[in-house]
């Protein structure tokens, strides 16, 4: 396979190495797991395409840690869960099945294209996205940050149970691309950057290849690019967390529950049993909402419709983005006593995918001028006149008495043209159970940032 480098890649290099304290370089590609005979003979190819090899965020990063926790960051984070649970309707509402959409590689992805977009393209994007570009700037690699962790203990870490976001550039062989929009992008992003000739037949296996490495094996979609492709802009996620931390399974319930499918049918079946969290479900006219946790925290929060309702009624951004707050404590009702609530949750084990194109989704969001050959301003990345000609969402997601693993792809395909006080009240703990017991939608996310968003309409 015949893989031709930019006459500028030394440059590219040299800024890479140049990024931002952040990030940091791998030595070493890590090929999938249990690698078959074209992801063996592609991994010579992708690290020969690779002008830059990959960078990760550096996870030690003080400065980063506490920005997670700044004011500025939570306001940021609020406005990626709006967009993502609007991303999430938008684009899964009418889907068949169990659905599992990745919000943020959605986000991350239009991430990129806003910030090698210009004016009125850049703009719309943003607009989209529900952020402007110096919110964007400030926050992206806090995001990267939350995005590329082990989740494992610090005491028995094999790098097993992680959450990886990794980003990359694929270009055209030819294509002139601008330096600053190269530097944006390997720095802010941590963007891996390859250069590709897209008229090769191999070029699909290479890309497809590439998804299966940074996925263990668990997406490996097939790619059609054709010679009319100047640029993929591709966001990879990839996600295996554990419930317990010495990774014993979740106990089952005592009894059986029927849980009431999408199309009124039962299954009888026993619930994982999760652990007690602090809190009380939140209750609502159409549905009832409570989360559970994993080892490392990341917050599994279930949306059940209630008696009256579908699944459809409370599938909707409105619900998805309900502010009501959980109700942690009582110390007005009983005048000589504070009740503290704690709930868990019972839930199925569940699978559920995506696999189709989004762009109509997003055009539905308001973004147009992206997808017009006449109208597309990418001119901070390149002068070339291309425009969006499609995006790419596939996603698995497992949820099992172990724990979780998910994964997701898409890729943007750019063709040419607190503390009450002293009190001397008695505490009382009360306790509840969250029955997940029909069909149900879902959020998975990490410091308050959505991974996946999905719904579950029957279960095995």
């Amino acid at each position: 396979m015949k893989i031709l480098k930019f006459a500028s890649a030394a440059a590219m290099s040299a800024m890479i190495l140049a990024s931002a304290t952040s990030c940091t370089h791998e030595d070493e590609f890590v090929p999938a797991s249990g690698s078959g005979s074209f992801e063996e003979q592609n991994e010579t190819a992708i690290n020969s395409a690779l002008i830059a090899k990959k960078v990760v965020v550096d996870e030690d990063d003080y400065n980063l840690q506490r920005r997670v926790w700044s004011e500025e960051f939570k306001n940021f984070a609020k406005k990626i869960t709006t967009f993502s649970n609007n991303a999430a309707v938008a684009i899964g509402a009418k889907a068949s099945g169990n659905t599992a959409v990745s919000p943020l590689s959605v986000f991350m992805a239009l991430s990129m294209a806003a910030e090698s977009a210009n004016s009125d393209t850049r703009q719309e994007i943003l607009d989209a996205m529900g952020i402007t570009y110096d919110e964007l700037n400030a926050n992206i690699q806090t995001v990267c940050y939350i995005c590329n962790q082990s989740l494992d203990s610090r005491y028995s870490s094999n790098g097993v149970n992680m959450i990886k976001s990794v980003n990359s550039l694929w270009v055209k062989d030819g294509v002139r691309v601008k330096d600053d929009g190269i530097k944006a992008l390997t720095t802010k992003y941590c963007a891996d950057l390859f250069n590709m000739d897209f008229a090769e037949t191999n070029v699909g296996k290479l890309v497809q290849s590439y998804i299966s490495n940074e996925t263990k094996g668990l997406l490996s979609p097939s790619m059609e690019l054709t010679p009319a492709t100047f640029f993929l802009l591709m966001n990879v996620v990839y996600l295996r967390e554990i419930w317990d931390k010495e990774g014993d399974e979740l106990p089952l319930t005592e009894k059986k529950y029927d849980f009431v499918n999408y199309d009124q049918s039962t299954t009888n079946t026993n619930l994982l049993q999760g652990y007690y969290i602090t809190g009380k479900a939140v209750e609502t006219e159409k549905f009832r909402k409570f989360k559970t946790t994993t080892n490392s925290g990341l917050s599994l929060t279930f949306f059940v419709p209630k008696d009256g309702y579908t699944l459809d009624d409370i599938y909707t951004s409105e619900v998805l983005n309900d502010p009501k707050p959980y109700i942690y404590e009582d110390t007005i009702s009983n005048p000589s006593v504070n009740y503290r609530f704690h709930t868990r949750c019972f839930f199925p084990e569940y699978k559920a995918s995506f696999d189709g194109e989004i762009q109509d989704a997003i055009k539905k969001m308001g973004v147009d001028k992206f997808f017009k050959f006449d109208s597309c301003d990418f001119s901070n990345l390149t002068d070339e006149p291309v425009f969006c000609d499609k995006i790419i969402h596939v996603t698995s997601l497992d949820v099992t008495r172990k724990g979780i693993e998910g994964a997701a792809v898409t890729v943007v395909e750019m063709d040419w043209a607190g503390d009450p006080g002293p009190s001397e009240k008695v505490w009382k703990d009360v306790y509840f159970d969250f029955p997940v017991d029909r069909n149900f939608a879902y959020v998975l996310s990490k410091d308050n940032v959505p991974i996946f968003t999905g719904v579950v309409k029957s279960i095995k």
